[in-house]
């Protein structure tokens, strides 16, 4: 079985930050809140290394599409693929 390295939270976030492709403002966080609960808050609103550890990020949306998703193993921000119109 192969075990490909996966993107982390913490660079898909910061590749949102910096890459001049993306428009912050049209991301969302989702992230656990703790036991079952997932939420959701602006990408802007987040604060890198805060009160939610990256490992409680489990998706990022631009605009109502999802774009990376930890469980699902999904990165559509990867360089080599197009992001959701």
């Amino acid at each position: 079985m192969s075990h490909e390295r996966f993107t982390t939270s913490r660079e898909v976030y910061h590749r949102i930050r910096w890459d001049e492709r993306f428009d912050s403002r049209e991301f969302s966080i989702g992230y656990d809140a703790h036991g079952e609960t997932l939420e959701e808050m602006p990408f802007n609103a987040f604060v890198p290394d805060g009160e939610i550890p990256w490992h409680r990020v489990w998706y990022f949306k631009q605009r109502h599409h999802i774009v990376w998703d930890r469980r699902e193993r999904l990165d559509l921000l990867d360089a080599s693929q197009p992001t959701p119109a």
